[in-house]
């Protein structure tokens, strides 16, 4: 790839989509700044912003593809075909919508900024992408309504036994067995661990059901920017996630998987939960020590647990984690629903308007954080 200290596009990129800029009169310009510049100031140098090429490693649906183009005509979609012309286009390509690979990244010598289709990036922030100047944006908050309710529905599964009532019906057997173990939500605490856009949603319907939220998360919030939606908000690395597990009667995994994060559920952790509680998990499956969750399962510690996702992932067919009775699992489909795509489709057209016109992106993502 070109080095990006050489390229003049690339340092204002660095600068006006983290930063914002002014807008030009056409897209077709966009203003630079100096840093020590008045921001109400125009300065010496206009940047060209179109015409650009967009590499579409996903495709949109016709109704947006409509909008993209729309946006100017000078903006051009190039295909992921195979062979000599996939290696053009990616050369070509300005920005690229879709998950991007280690070798379609070293071919891209004009690339500056990458839309992620998941909120999760952990397979996105390789090294040579973490060490350039590309700019990466996710799909932060388009499956969170989505991954909310599944959450929901886990929860429901384990706490009106509804998992048991399943298995009943497959020997058409009609039993109330399991019932005295029933339990409202009412009254209870919920604890999400990562209070982003997918734990803020499950907050709001968790408030619904009458529940305590109690959250922690790595970043700091005050109270104006999580409103209502909270009781209580601790910091991970400063003792809130023991404070958590201690006093929630269900516990939420939310947190994006990093290396920090990884591996943060383990035998200390579940051992710190209430006896009785239970543990959904609905963000990544390396969050999760599995051998200690199974072992708190098969004690009675733990009430139960929904799992969207797993520790290996795929789960293998003759995983013991399947035949543990008080256990629901999903195939990581949390995010699906008829609203999701649109969701994040939405946001890459807005993404790219806010490109041509230096405004700016959406979504932005911390490559050395990992979110």
């Amino acid at each position: 790839m070109k080095d990006p200290r050489t390229n003049s596009r690339r340092k204002f990129l660095k600068y006006s989509l983290t930063s914002g800029a002014t807008l030009s009169t056409t897209p077709t310009l966009g203003y630079a700044f100096t840093e020590n510049s008045d921001r109400s100031a125009k300065i010496n140098r206009l940047v060209p912003r179109l015409p650009c090429s967009i590499f579409m490693a996903s495709d949109l649906d016709e109704k947006f593809e409509k909008q993209l183009l729309d946006i100017s005509p000078e903006i051009t979609l190039l295909k992921d075909v195979q062979g000599k012309q996939r290696t053009a286009n990616l050369k070509k390509a300005n920005i690229h919508f879709g998950q991007i690979a280690p070798d379609a990244f070293a071919q891209a010598d004009n690339l500056e900024w990458v839309q992620s289709v998941s909120a999760g990036v952990e397979h996105q922030v390789f090294p040579d992408f973490v060490e350039s100047e590309v700019i990466l944006t996710n799909a932060k908050g388009c499956y969170a309504p989505a991954i909310a309710e599944h959450t929901m529905g886990l929860l429901f599964s384990l706490s009106r036994q509804i998992g048991t009532q399943i298995r009943n019906m497959k020997q058409h057997q009609w039993s109330r067995q399991g019932t005295e173990s029933q339990i409202e939500l009412k009254g209870l605490t919920m604890g999400i661990v990562g209070f982003g856009g997918i734990g803020r949603q499950i907050a709001r319907r968790a408030r619904a059901m009458d529940m305590r939220i109690v959250a922690a998360d790595i970043q700091g919030f005050y109270q104006e920017q999580i409103g209502d939606l909270c009781d209580q908000l601790l910091h991970v690395h400063e003792g809130g996630l023991k404070q958590l597990l201690e006093q929630s009667d269900v516990v939420v995994s939310a947190a994006p998987h990093t290396p920090l994060s990884e591996g943060m559920f383990g035998s200390q952790q579940f051992e710190q939960m209430k006896s009785g509680a239970y543990f959904i998990n609905v963000s990544r499956g390396k969050l999760v020590d599995t051998d200690a969750l199974m072992a708190a399962l098969r004690s009675g510690h733990l009430a139960g647990a929904g799992l969207d996702v797993t520790n290996p992932e795929p789960l293998p067919k003759d995983h013991p984690l399947w035949d543990i009775e008080n256990v629901t699992i999903t195939s990581h489909i949390s995010g699906s629903s008829q609203h999701s795509w649109e969701r994040l489709q939405s946001v890459f057209v807005e993404n790219v308007r806010r490109y041509v016109y230096g405004l700016e992106l959406m979504n932005l993502v911390d490559k050395q954080a990992g979110f």
